[in-house]
């Protein structure tokens, strides 16, 4: 019965390990350098809200996922994020990896101002 119950133990803790080390398919976010935000989104952040890439903080969602035991680990960008503080507000603008804007909050695009004021 102690072999058993012992034999148990060791299948539970080792299942436990294994499944807490897999991992996989969980999103993360990490702050980012500038020089590591790609081109096509800084372009965007400039022509769309008019705004320096370098006035502000970037972040990146991506997904970690392991392939299996002994794999290395693949990290696929999920969306930049751009921060920054302006004239009291939070501005956070949201960029697909290929420059698409997701969604903005705290500002307007340049644009829309525009057109409203006509």
């Amino acid at each position: 019965m102690k072999k058993l119950m012992l034999v148990a133990a060791i299948w539970l803790l080792s299942a436990g390990l294994i499944f807490a080390q897999s991992g996989n398919g969980m999103e993360k976010v990490k702050k980012v350098r500038q020089d590591e935000v790609p081109a096509i989104v800084q372009f965007s952040l400039n022509n769309e809200f008019d705004l320096a890439p370098d006035a502000g903080s970037w972040s990146l969602r991506y997904l970690k996922s392991a392939t299996g035991i002994g794999t290395p680990v693949l990290l696929k960008p999920i969306a930049y994020i751009f921060h920054q503080k302006k004239d009291g507000n939070k501005i956070e603008i949201q960029y697909s990896p290929s420059g698409t804007l997701q969604h903005a909050r705290g500002i307007e695009k340049s644009g829309e101002t525009q057109s409203r004021g006509l």
